[in-house]
């Protein structure tokens, strides 16, 4: 994104040997250094109205002038590097001019880089030099590293950034990869069937081919029967969101806002936010404007944009924006699994915030979203690890797909999440609008990047970690999917990392019983295996009730085909009545009337949902780890976009 920067006078200094810089004897009296703002000023990079106007944020935010004047686009880090140098009479180093030295630095010491944004640069008359953004915050963190003082120049934190990406990239694509599944392997996807499952699962059809060999109407009718329970059961938790989602007492993290605040500006938390790219060139402006408009002190945002190594036509839209440099582009280096996890775990060392927010290229966050997190996290424990906001869509009324997704969101993450929380359940994040305490994320693996609902995965991988996830009263406005086969492309993804989940989460059920206990267990069997086995099963329902009643007939008794027939009737009625219920209240609640008549044609939507179930338990054998792209920008309510198809 960086342009070059032309030389200002009297900032672009020589590079001087080590042993030019030294520190002033002690009986010589320090000179107080010029002030920033005064040297931007008399070097022509600020006009005397924008200093005065980062002088008055400084005040507010509480953050360093050149933090303020970078991230309000006054000034670029270049300029700032030369700034700092010469305010502290230190040499400014261009590492595209006069790159490092490769021996000086090693992988083993990476973390220590990141962490301090320094380098080890180049020797000097037997002196190892580092370059730092900041080398007044970075000098004593050396020193403590090697055991000595060492001479610390300047460079842009941008070119230490970059250098580090570059000539890093394998240590920092290792772990990203592969770091949760060597740490925790018990978590990883990367394995879909450990030989605990093969072996049951092999024992399971053993049993049911014997069963059905030799008594096949009872153990069609045990199935059935089962199956339709389960289904209940996920009509059932529906049902009572209605009244624990809608009615009940908020949790406090949905409180703390109104009932707290937060912190003034100049006491909030830098705060970083990323954002997975790819294939997204359409939606930048419409993303970066949004981003612009969140109500947060702009030199407390930690915002990095994550593009992959091979799309070039997204990474040079993005440059294009001209945005400020607080606005970070981190290239993934090409690897597998290309997936949305595995860049967020590329991207996460370089992360600088103490809290993270995951959003998706469409996205609309709520202006206030990240101050409602800081409250929430500020009122809740060390043990609340995340909290998700509700997620809607704002073109809800584009077509019949919209209107059924915007009530199918309405009804999960206004009623469905909110009453898992609030039960104190474990609860599949959303993928988007999860805020974290950063440091927790790191601790409990990050992302899984064989996983492709990677934030659900996460969600319960915290709970059985012993953290929990809260919901915070803040919405983010996404783009619905108005195209049938991109719709069944996300939803199939979806359901097959949900499916990646109960695997992965079963190889033990005794120890998952445990971790989670007796409401958690079930809660997880209904959320994440009921609601896959109902998008599996749904249409079986109507085979059997057209199979029983076509072979009996509708008889004056209830024996044989026919009960099971009149039972499946039962389950499709009551689950679609349930269902319906809190589709309404959801759409109520939300404000959403027009929605009200289009509530009732849910069931044909759900056999949408069991199509894309189908090639998702297909792909799950053949294409466990593929992430299928969904398309951003085709919706006639984003600027520029191409009118959606028939």
């Amino acid at each position: 994104m960086e342009k070059k920067d032309a030389a200002r006078p009297g900032l672009n200094r020589p590079v001087r040997d080590a042993h030019a810089v030294r520190r002033a004897p002690r009986h010589v009296r320090r000179v107080p250094r010029p002030l920033l703002g005064e040297m931007a000023l008399a070097s022509g990079l600020v006009l005397p109205d924008t200093l005065a106007q980062a002088l008055d944020r400084q005040k507010q935010w509480g953050s360093r002038l050149g933090e303020v004047l970078v991230s309000t686009g006054a000034l670029r880090l270049a300029d700032l590097a030369r700034l700092y140098g010469a305010q502290r009479g230190v040499p400014v180093v261009d590492l595209a001019l006069e790159p490092r030295d490769e021996t000086l630095a090693t992988p083993g010491d990476l973390d220590f880089y990141l962490r301090t944004s320094c380098l080890p640069w180049r020797r000097r008359a037997g002196e190892t030099i580092y370059v730092a953004g900041d080398p007044d915050t970075a000098r004593s963190a050396i020193a403590e590293h090697d055991g000595r003082a060492r001479p610390v120049f300047v460079a842009s934190q941008r070119d230490i950034s970059r250098t580090l990406r570059r000539d890093f990239a394998p240590a920092l694509t290792d772990p990203a990869v592969f770091d949760l599944q060597r740490r925790m392997p018990e978590n990883s996807a990367a394995t879909r069937l450990t030989r605990t499952q093969m072996i049951w699962f092999a024992g399971l059809m053993l049993a049911l081919l014997a069963g059905l060999a030799i008594a096949p109407w009872h153990v069609f009718a045990t199935l059935n029967i089962l199956i339709g329970c389960v289904f209940l059961s996920v009509a059932a938790l529906r049902y009572v969101s209605i009244f624990v989602g809608l009615l009940s007492p908020h949790s406090a993290e949905e409180r703390a806002f109104a009932n707290y605040g937060v912190p003034p500006d100049s006491e909030l938390p830098v705060y970083t936010v990323m954002v997975p790219l790819f294939r997204e060139a359409c939606v930048l402006p419409t993303l970066t404007r949004a981003l612009g408009e969140l109500d947060y002190p702009a030199s407390k945002l930690d915002i990095k944009l994550i593009f992959e190594e091979g799309d070039r036509e997204t990474l040079d839209a993005a440059k294009a924006l001209a945005l400020p440099d607080h606005f970070e582009f981190i290239v993934v280096p090409a690897s597998m699994p290309q997936t949305k996890p595995k860049a967020c775990n590329f991207a996460l060392p370089f992360a600088r915030g103490d809290y993270l927010v995951i959003y998706d290229a469409e996205d609309c966050p709520e202006p206030k979203q990240l101050k409602k997190a800081v409250a929430a996290f500020s009122l809740g424990d060390e043990k609340l690890a995340c909290v998700q906001a509700h997620l809607n869509y704002y073109n809800w009324n584009e077509n019949w797909l919209t209107r059924q997704f915007a009530i199918e969101y309405a009804a999960f993450f206004d009623l469905l999440l909110p009453t898992m929380v609030r039960l104190g359940l474990p609860i599949p994040l959303g993928g988007t609008s999860t805020h974290f305490r950063t440091k927790v994320l790191r601790e409990a693996g990050a992302w899984d990047p064989n996983n492709v609902t990677e934030d659900a995965d996460l969600g319960i991988r915290l709970a059985i970690q012993g953290y929990r996830c809260g919901i915070i009263q803040s919405t983010t406005q996404e783009e619905a999917n108005c195209r049938l086969p991109n719709w069944i492309r996300q939803r199939s993804r979806w359901i097959k990392g949900w499916l990646q989940t109960w695997l992965v989460r079963m190889r033990n059920p005794v120890r998952l019983y445990r971790e989670l206990g007796f409401k958690g267990f079930i809660g997880f069997q209904i959320l994440i295996g009921g609601f896959t086995l109902s998008n599996l099963v749904h249409p079986l329902f109507y085979v059997s009730v057209a199979l029983s009643l076509a072979l009996t007939g509708m008889p004056a008794d209830f024996n044989g085909g026919a009960s099971l027939a009149l039972f499946n009737l039962l389950v499709l009625v009551s689950g679609y009545s349930l269902a319906i219920t809190a589709g309404l209240a959801a759409v109520s609640a939300r404000g959403l009337a027009p929605l009200f008549n289009h509530v009732a044609m849910m069931p044909a939507y759900w056999l949408l949902i069991s199509l894309a179930a189908y090639k998702a338990l297909w792909q799950l054998v053949t294409r466990p780890f593929h992430w299928e792209k969904t398309e951003h920008g085709i919706s006639r309510m984003v600027p520029g976009a191409t009118p959606p198809g028939n």
